[in-house]
C-alpha cells in the first residue's frame, strides 16, 4: 500500500498538477473522495456546449475518464500512474445550462486492472444523464 493521504485537498491539487492543460481548463472540482467513491463537479460553461446550451458528450466523457483516474487512486491507496484500457459511455438525456456531477466508484480492483463505473447527473436533478463503465490499468511508478 502507498502511504499518501488522499483527501479532497490533495485530490484537487492533483487536478492542477498531473492532467493535461485542456483537462485543467474544464475547471473540474473534487467534492468528496474516499471509501471507494469519488464525487466530482464539471462547472457549466458555454464553451462546453453545442447548440441550445446542451453540454456536449465529449465534455461528459472527459469528466468520466478523469473521475476514473481518482477511482484508481483510491484502489491504489495513493497517487500513482494508471491508464485507460476501455470506456463505454451511454447517454440518456441532455444536460442544458447546468453543472454536471459525477459519482465514480470501484466495481472491482485487482493487482493490475481496476473496473469502475461513473454516473453523471445535472446539479439540480438526481436522474442519471450519462453512465460510463471503465477499465484502467495500474502502471508501475
Amino acid at each position: 500500500m502507498k502511504d499518501q493521504s488522499i483527501s479532497v485537498e490533495t485530490a484537487n491539487a492533483q487536478l492542477n498538477k498531473v492532467f493535461a492543460p485542456w483537462v485543467q481548463d474544464l475547471n473540474l472540482v473534487i467534492e468528496s473522495i474516499g471509501d471507494g467513491k469519488v464525487v466530482m463537479r464539471l462547472p457549466y460553461s458555454e464553451d462546453l456546449c453545442r447548440s441550445q446550451k446542451i453540454v456536449c458528450g465529449q465534455a461528459m466523457m472527459a469528466l468520466i475518464d478523469t473521475c476514473m483516474v481518482f477511482v484508481c487512486y483510491l484502489a491504489q491507496s495513493g497517487y500513482g500512474n494508471c491508464t485507460t484500457v476501455s470506456q463505454n459511455t451511454s447517454f440518456m438525456r441532455p444536460v442544458i445550462g447546468q453543472d454536471i456531477v459525477a459519482t465514480g466508484q470501484i466495481v472491482k480492483a485487482g493487482r493490475q486492472l481496476v473496473f469502475g463505473e461513473v454516473s453523471l447527473h445535472s446539479s439540480t436533478d438526481k436522474r442519471v444523464v450519462c453512465q460510463g463503465t471503465s477499465t484502467y490499468m495500474l502502471l508501475p511508478d
